[in-house]
């Protein structure tokens, strides 16, 4: 019985393991570190890590993943109709496709390599700094294809147009 007692409990912790469950001794409801939370969709299986930090005000996100968010409406002037995203493409990648989807308004999709101020500043008054962009009029999807990318930290600003806000789902592949 003990024997069997005991193999009962090595299965119990290979599932608890296989399933991807994290040590009990964590606060109810809180996410592994580096484990998709609630606003956090899983990536792809194959997904690259998301960059330890990002330039202020970018949030990391896993090359592979998607993200869903809202653009929120705004009268204030540029950057306020932006926000940011980076991630981390690794040697030897043929491309990269960054994807903007789900729109309600006119938004803008620009992309960078190095540092944040590769997308910021795209007010033509300012001086445009990124280096691929995607601003075609109105609601229709935004697409940058990066050919035999450099390693290293991407960045990304989606702006709206017009200030308005808009649903979108923002996919790097």
């Amino acid at each position: 019985m003990r024997a069997f007692k005991h193999l009962l409990v090595c299965l119990a912790a290979a599932v608890v393991a296989a399933c991807g469950q994290t040590n009990q001794s964590a606060p109810a409801g809180a996410a592994a570190p580096g484990a998709p939370g609630p606003s956090q969709p899983a990536p792809a299986a194959a997904a690259a890590a998301a960059p330890a930090s990002c330039d202020a005000p970018a949030a990391p996100m896993a090359l592979g993943a998607s993200v869903q968010a809202q653009l929120q409406a705004t009268r204030q002037p540029y950057p306020a109709n932006a926000t940011y995203y980076c991630f981390a493409a690794p040697a030897g990648m043929q491309s990269i496709t960054i994807s903007l989807t789900g729109l309600a308004a006119d938004l803008d999709l620009y992309v960078g390599h190095g540092s944040i101020r590769t997308v910021q500043g795209v007010d033509l008054s300012r001086g445009d700094t990124y280096q691929w962009k995607s601003n075609a009029f109105g609601s229709v999807d935004e697409m940058v294809t990066i050919s035999a990318p450099q390693p290293g930290i991407y960045y990304i600003e989606i702006a709206s147009y017009e200030g308005q806000a808009s649903p979108f789902t923002l996919s790097v592949r």
